[in-house]
């Protein structure tokens, strides 16, 4: 939190991003709790999911992949954590190519 308190001192709405990303089926414990530490200090901060990083596997090939249930059942579990909560879950990040990369 002395970071954040370092960066927006005037806990200004949207200066501070948080980003999360653990992997499918992983959202269970640390997320409630990083927003509960967030909410009793009483930051304004914006909550974006990244489901693409803690989702990613090595193909046979060797290419780095992501399976798309697995990134949509992290995205589905980061909307329903804050949901439970009451906070606003402020946003996804998503990755894509036009290259066969599988």
């Amino acid at each position: 939190l002395e970071l954040r308190e370092i960066l927006d001192p005037n806990n200004d709405p949207g200066r501070i991003t948080l980003i999360t990303g653990v992997g499918a089926g992983k959202f269970g414990a640390p997320l409630p709790r990083h927003i509960e530490t967030i909410k009793e200090e009483g930051r304004n901060v914006l909550w974006v999911c990244d489901a693409m990083h803690g989702n990613t596997e090595s193909s046979p090939s060797g290419y780095k992949t992501r399976r798309f249930e697995n990134v949509l059942s992290e995205v589905k579990e980061f909307f329903e954590v804050h949901k439970a909560m009451g906070t606003y879950p402020g946003g996804i990040h998503l990755e894509m190519t036009g290259q066969n990369v599988t």
